[in-house]
């Protein structure tokens, strides 16, 4: 990530309050029919819009990635199609913003920022036959997901009936699945379901929260289930990133390279870049850690996984401990743990053992 990348993503970051209103002003001067539209909540809507939209472009301004902000356009355009709204009311509200940079930033800045939001127009711009399954598709279909076991696993739980649902799981170790198989191919995809259903508001906050909180639960029974290879002898510290709210994958991760013989401290969620450095600090006299396993679930925490891997290089020194990233924005974008200065990326917990299994030598 380079200075100037950063320096120009600041600067829209420590303006990006006004640059909300200012769009908000100009969308609404210019379709006068979003206020009976919309109604009195709608300015309200569109702000949040703007101000979501434009820590995305910062994002990825500062990483110069601009998949990072179009595919954030493309998720809105999913949530607008669902709920029936005007996607040309998104497309003008890019356009507000464009013009909007261009009029309050500095020269420099405004056309590297216009250039990324040109990206996101002209996605929205192309003809799709449903916006939904173009931007938001279920993965249940996928190959390699046990679709069903994964839709009755959601259901059960959606209907608030855990046992039921652990069940589904059980059944599938009995059948022969590994704990790592059904991570992979039952829980995962579940869980990302569930977070496309609340998108298109098709689920609830409170199903998105019972359904994270009974697979945490869920995976603690099948945590005894999962094989125990001789310790290795190589300790990991894992946890996702300050900022990151998600870490059922993060914990999938340390139960797998437990399960080979690694000794595993999963901090989980939302652990801030100072916690990381004290623990290191604590650990440092009885050897530390030999791999860094950090997670980051969206494209918002990519400058913050940045900075936890700059600080984490610097503390570890001469020692030179292997740094390993993963989650859904480093998997959308395949070269983003490059740009965030990790030493390897995983896209799933069984491919996160063989890259720490690579990494460590």
């Amino acid at each position: 990530m380079l200075p100037l990348d950063r320096q120009f993503a600041e600067s829209i970051d420590g303006v990006s309050r006004a640059l909300a209103e200012w769009s908000l002003s100009l969308l609404y001067e210019r379709r006068v029919d979003l206020e009976a539209r919309y109604g009195p909540e709608g300015r309200d809507l569109w702000k949040g819009e703007f101000v979501n939209r434009l820590q995305y472009l910062a994002e990825a301004i500062a990483a110069d990635r601009p998949a990072i902000f179009v595919n954030s356009v493309e998720w809105a355009r999913a949530a607008f199609a669902a709920r029936e709204m005007d996607e040309a009311d998104l497309v003008d509200s890019l356009l507000a913003l464009d013009e909007t940079l261009r009029a309050e930033l500095p020269s420099q800045v405004a056309t590297r920022a216009c250039r990324v939001v040109a990206e996101g127009i002209a996605a929205l711009r192309k003809p799709v036959a449903n916006a939904v399954d173009a931007a938001a598709p279920s993965v249940l279909d996928h190959e390699g997901v046990d679709g069903t076991r994964a839709r009755l696993y959601l259901m059960h739980l959606l209907e608030r009936h855990q046992s039921k649902a652990v069940d589904v799981l059980l059944d599938a170790v009995r059948s022969g699945k590994s704990v790592a198989e059904v991570y992979e191919t039952v829980i995962g995809p579940a869980l990302s379901e569930v977070g496309r259903l609340w998108h298109l508001k098709e689920a609830t906050v409170a199903d998105e929260h019972y359904v994270t909180a009974a697979t945490q639960s869920a995976m603690a029974i099948l945590r005894m289930k999962l094989p125990r290879a001789t310790p290795n002898g190589l300790r990991v510290l894992a946890a996702s990133v300050g900022g990151d709210l998600h870490d059922i994958g993060i914990r999938m991760v340390a139960d797998l390279l437990e399960s080979e013989g690694f000794d595993v401290e999963c901090l989980g969620a939302n652990m801030p870049t100072g916690d990381l450095i004290e623990r290191l600090r604590e650990t440092a006299a009885a050897g530390g850690y030999d791999l860094i396993a950090l997670s980051a679930s969206t494209g918002l925490t990519v400058r913050t996984m940045t900075d936890a891997v700059a600080a984490l290089r610097a503390e570890t020194g001469p020692a030179d401990v292997p740094i390993m990233v993963g989650g859904g924005a480093f998997c959308s974008i395949p070269d983003l743990w490059q740009v965030v200065g990790a030493d390897g990326c995983a896209c799933s917990a069984t491919e996160a053992v063989k890259v720490a299994k690579r990494l460590v030598g």
